[in-house]
C-alpha cells in the first residue's frame, strides 16, 4: 500500500491507515481498480474524485510491484479474515496442544501470505517463498507446542496468566514468519530509491530496518493487543456485571470485540513507522554516498519502501 499523501506524524498515518481500512475496499473488484488507475491518468480530474481514486489503488495495490493484493490480505481485510482465527486461539485451552498446533498452522499460514504480498520489493522467488513458508509454519508450530508444554509444568502463580501463552506465542511465531518470509530483504537488501523515484540498487541496511520496524508493530503490537484486549475488556464486563449471558450473546459479544480490537489496532500499528522510510546516505552502505540525480546535485537522500 502507498501513502496517497505527505506523512510526517503518527497521527496523519493513522488517519491514512484508517482511510485505507474501510472494508469497501476488501471488496473492490480488478474492474474497479483499474477504473480507478485510468482515472488518476486523467490531469483534469478534480480534487475529491482525485483522493478517492487514490485511496481506491493506495489500499488495493502494491507501491513497488504495481500487482492487485488479493482481497484477503489487503490491509482491509486482514480484520474481517482475522476474527475468527483469533476467537479460535482465545478459546483454545494452552493444554490442547492439538488445537493450539491447528490454529497456529491456521494462523501463521495466513500471515505468511500476507507477508509475502506486503514485501518491501517487487522481486521474488516461488522456491524460496514456499521454503520460507514451511520453515515459517514450522517454527510457529514448535513454538506453539514449547510453550503449551512449558505451561503444563508451570507452578500456579504462572498458570494464572495463562491468556497470555497465545499471545507470546503468536508474537514469537509472528516474528519468525515475518523473517522468514521476507529473508531476502535481509540477505539481498532492501531497493532504495531517490527523490526523482529512480532506483539506484538494494541496500542490507534498508532491508534490516524495514523488517526490524514491521516486526515491532505488526508481528507484536498488533497481536498483543487484539489477543489481550478482548479478554481484559470481557473480564470488565463480567465484573460490572453486563456481560451478556448466553451463548449466542456471549459469542456475538467476542467477535465484535476482535473486531474492534483488531479494526483499530491495526492502524495504529502501522502508523507507527513510515512506510516509506527516509536514510540519509551516510547511514547506508558506501555505494550509496556518492551518487549524483539527474540534475548533477549530490544525493543526500534516499527512499525504501519498508512494506508492511
Amino acid at each position: 500500500m502507498a501513502e496517497s499523501a505527505k506523512v510526517d506524524n503518527f497521527w496523519s498515518r493513522l488517519d491514512g491507515f484508517l482511510a485505507v481500512s474501510h472494508p469497501r475496499y476488501m471488496i473492490a473488484t480488478e474492474a474497479d481498480i483499474r477504473n480507478a488507475q485510468a482515472a488518476l491518468k486523467n490531469p483534469n480530474l478534480d480534487a475529491a474524485s482525485r483522493k478517492q481514486h487514490q485511496l481506491m489503488v493506495d489500499a488495493t495495490v502494491h507501491p513497488a510491484s504495481g500487482d492487485i493484493i488479493p482481497w484477503a490480505v489487503r490491509v482491509s481485510g486482514i480484520a474481517p479474515v482475522n476474527i475468527p482465527i483469533i476467537f479460535a486461539m482465545i478459546i483454545t485451552p494452552a493444554t490442547n496442544i492439538p488445537g493450539t498446533l491447528f490454529m497456529h498452522w491456521t494462523n501463521q499460514s495466513y500471515n505468511a501470505v500476507t507477508n509475502f504480498y506486503h514485501r518491501s520489493g517487487k522481486d521474488f522467488d516461488l522456491q524460496s517463498a514456499l521454503k520460507a513458508y514451511g520453515l515459517a509454519v514450522g517454527s510457529a508450530c514448535t513454538l506453539a507446542y514449547g510453550l503449551g508444554k512449558a505451561y503444563e509444568r508451570a507452578p500456579p502463580s504462572i498458570k494464572k496468566w495463562g491468556v497470555l501463552i497465545p499471545c507470546l506465542a503468536t508474537a514469537a511465531a509472528n516474528v519468525s514468519n515475518l523473517v522468514l518470509t521476507r529473508a531476502d530483504e535481509a540477505v539481498t537488501g532492501a531497493m532504495v530509491t531517490d527523490a526523482e523515484g529512480k532506483e539506484w540498487g538494494k541496500s542490507k541496511v534498508a532491508g534490516y530496518t524495514g523488517l526490524a520496524q514491521t516486526a515491532s508493530t505488526r508481528a507484536v503490537m498488533l497481536p498483543a493487543s487484539c489477543l489481550l484486549l478482548p479478554p481484559a475488556v470481557e473480564a470488565l464486563a463480567s465484573k460490572l456485571k453486563v456481560l451478556p449471558t448466553g451463548n449466542v450473546p456471549l459469542t456475538l459479544f467476542r467477535l465484535t470485540l476482535i473486531y474492534l480490537s483488531l479494526q483499530g489496532a491495526l492502524p495504529a500499528c502501522l502508523a507507527v513507522f513510515p512506510q516509506k522510510v527516509t536514510y540519509d546516505v551516510n547511514e547506508l552502505e558506501e555505494q550509496f554516498r556518492n551518487l549524483k540525480d539527474s540534475k548533477g546535485q549530490p544525493i543526500k537522500t534516499l527512499y525504501s519502501n519498508k512494506g508492511l
